[in-house]
């Protein structure tokens, strides 16, 4: 199952600024691009911190939220979930235009696929209805949620260095140890993968550096192996991506990959061969990747028509992409410009 549409909005909690974000429409690739503080990251935490929800990971967070999905047999599942101060939580669940699930003033009626008919149910106050009643031929519009949600993977690119492990990457995983599951078939792929950047490396592995595992790689030209700490941060945050995306791929543990600050640190000629391999690995691949950036470099090798552009005006997020602004982007092929200048001026407002 995939993503297909988002939005988000936070009301009505005491000492926090409103904020409203325009839907967001997805495909299988897909670039969210914004100068800073127009609300990138932000736009990102909204399908992450959803699926931390549903696996309960995080509590019911606060907000509005409205998800559409497309399974793979094609049919569209819509999810709506409120929750604001001092109100229980509201839920609402649509499969192919007929309601499965709606909760509100305190009653909540959830249809049964095998006996054909709605049921009252009373979930607690803190809990979606899909965390306590759970059945694949009963409720399977549940169980597509969820595999969606313990599918869905986040790596915020632009926090990555050298000097610092990372946690709770897969399960409190950090790269090293990922490292170290990994067959010699897969390391050699990756390597191939990351030499195709630019650099030039033969081994990678983990191993005690003090109390905890660290990265290892050796260079093609160099007598001595290199710890992490000695690797420049774009060097180790083009590999720890690569290393944390083909892992993922290998156990087949993904169908959603969202990456933060994709590129950020990283020189043209890197940027621009990262992105190429990332989106022309993903597309052959049933992985939905959904990135951002604000990086010039990455953005003049990603098809515009895989763009989400995001302009704030105070507290709204307004976001132009090829599916509500479809002329203006066609027009734009034709203007003999980079994409950058899509993004950079103000031909979309």
């Amino acid at each position: 199952m995939k993503l297909l549409k988002y939005t988000y909005k936070l009301t009505d909690i005491p000492g926090r600024d409103d904020w409203i974000m325009d839907a967001i429409d997805l495909q299988k690739l897909n670039l969210i691009v914004g100068k800073n503080a127009s609300g990138k990251s932000r736009v990102l935490i909204v399908p992450t911190a959803f699926s931390e929800m549903i696996t309960q990971y995080k509590p019911v967070l606060f907000g509005n939220w409205e998800f559409t999905f497309i399974t793979d047999d094609n049919r569209k599942i819509f999810y709506n979930v409120v929750n604001n101060k001092n109100t229980e939580i509201k839920e609402k669940l649509v499969v192919q235009e007929q309601i499965v699930l709606e909760r509100k003033d305190g009653i909540t009626n959830l249809y049964s696929e095998t006996e054909r008919v709605f049921e009252k149910i009373s979930p607690p106050d803190d809990k979606l209805a899909l965390h306590v009643r759970r059945d694949k031929k009963e409720y399977p519009f549940f169980e597509n949620i969820v595999e969606w949600a313990e599918h869905t993977h986040a790596f915020k690119f632009g926090l990555v260095h050298s000097n610092m492990l990372l946690e709770n990457i897969i399960t409190a995983d950090d790269i090293p140890t990922l490292i170290k599951k990994l067959d010699e078939g897969l390391k050699n792929n990756i390597i191939h993968k990351f030499n195709k950047l630019g650099y030039d490396i033969e081994k990678i592995y983990a191993k005690l550096a003090g109390k905890k595992e660290a990265l290892y790689i050796k260079e093609k030209n160099l007598e001595n192996d290199l710890i992490q700490s000695q690797l420049s941060q774009g060097m180790f945050r083009a590999l720890s991506l690569i290393v944390f995306i083909y892992y993922l791929i290998n156990k087949n543990k993904v169908r959603t990959i969202i990456v933060d600050d994709l590129c950020e640190g990283l020189d043209y000629d890197r940027a621009t061969k990262l992105g190429k391999l990332l989106f022309e690995e993903l597309q052959n691949r049933n992985i939905q990747f959904i990135a951002s950036s604000n990086d010039s470099f990455l953005m003049d090798v990603v098809n515009i028509r895989y763009w989400n552009i995001l302009a704030r005006e105070n507290n709204v997020i307004k976001v132009y992409n090829y599916k509500n602004s479809q002329d203006k982007f066609d027009r734009f092929k034709y203007s003999g410009l980079s994409n950058f200048d899509l993004f950079s001026s103000d031909y979309l407002e």
